[in-house]
């Protein structure tokens, strides 16, 4: 009799503790059935789940919602089970980091709430993007303001010391001045050009659509690949850093598609839902092994791409296998 009592009292010790746990806690026996689940894995996970009335409920009936998570432990049980880890995964309002651990009789799954941390990175990775946008801002004034007047006077100079040398039939003299203006006007070009790239004026005056669709045009002049531009936008203006973020990322995938995919077409697809904006760019071309590739070395492109999404709070999907083209889906929120 006191031995029950004594097993009694450690069950709802045990009990106590995972109810109390500053963390969720599911625990799956070796069927996939979940055999305890704690208030705070319920509450995160927003599972339509009885803690008390757990008769055969099956762990994957759960959690479809939960579409990461859902994956992950599908792909666990293929491979006989393993370790796995999830951070930072985008649910609901918040973000969650999830482990997952084997045991003999199973498996337990832990959930952290770090939807305050992840603010927290959000707010000086967007502190950081501010500050750069800022410093391009002022390298294209200074280009368009200082450099670009500067050349056109060098210019007018030589011309005028070009026109009083041919009075005096100095061909070869003649010869090199040309070859000098050739050379001036090929760097103001890419002074301009490079003015452009660092604060496009379409962006800052007229919006995303009329700055994508330029640099769609300039890119399908200059490369041998036809870029098309889809766009559902509505709104007139959408928040300057959010222009800003996607214009950068629309630029770099379509910079990755020109430079590696071999692709001949690329599709570039702008979508405005009443909470976010989605951005699609889609190429035809050769793809690539995501898995090895975003292992071992995802190029600065993807990691700016992936950071630039982050900052917003956004979500960043890559589909791509070898010789099946690439197609990368960016969504922003947008707040109301």
């Amino acid at each position: 009799m006191a031995q029950e009592i004594h097993n009694d009292q450690i069950k709802n010790l045990l009990s106590s503790v995972v109810n109390n746990a500053p963390y969720g806690m599911i625990a799956i026996d070796n069927f996939d059935q979940i055999v305890l689940v704690n208030e705070q894995a319920i509450s995160f996970l927003k599972l339509d789940v009885n803690p008390n009335d757990l008769n055969e409920l099956v762990i994957f009936d759960q959690i479809k919602h939960v579409e990461q998570l859902y994956l992950k432990l599908n792909q666990i049980v293929k491979n006989q089970y393993q370790d796995f880890n999830i951070d930072a995964l985008p649910f609901d309002d918040k973000f969650l980091n999830f482990r997952g651990r084997k045991i003999k009789e199973g498996y337990i799954v832990t959930i952290e709430d770090i939807t305050r941390d992840k603010e927290m990175e959000m707010v000086a990775l967007n502190s950081m993007l501010e500050g750069q946008e800022l410093e391009r801002r002022r390298i294209a004034k200074e280009i368009h303001d200082g450099i670009g007047p500067s050349l056109s006077t060098v210019r007018l100079l030589l011309e005028n010391v070009s026109s009083e040398n041919n009075r005096l039939d100095n061909a070869k003299f003649s010869t090199q001045m040309s070859v000098i203006f050739d050379m001036i006007d090929s760097l103001t070009g890419d002074i301009r050009n490079i003015s452009h790239q660092l604060m496009p004026k379409l962006l800052i005056d007229f919006g995303i659509i009329p700055a994508l669709e330029n640099l769609i045009n300039r890119i399908n002049k200059a490369e041998r690949i036809k870029i098309i531009l889809f766009h559902s936008i509505l709104s007139e203006r959408f928040p300057e850093l959010i222009e800003l973020g996607l214009y950068r990322i629309c630029q770099e995938l379509i910079n990755n598609s020109v430079k590696h995919s071999s692709a001949s077409e690329v599709q570039v697809q702008l979508i405005e839902h009443p909470d976010s904006i989605i951005l699609m760019v889609e190429d035809n071309g050769c793809g690539f092994d995501k898995t090895s590739v975003m292992k071992e070395n995802p190029g600065v492109g993807l990691i700016n791409v992936e950071s630039r999404t982050n900052a917003f709070g956004g979500n960043f999907i890559l589909d791509t296998a070898i010789s099946k083209g690439v197609t990368a889906t960016i969504e922003i929120p947008l707040e109301k």
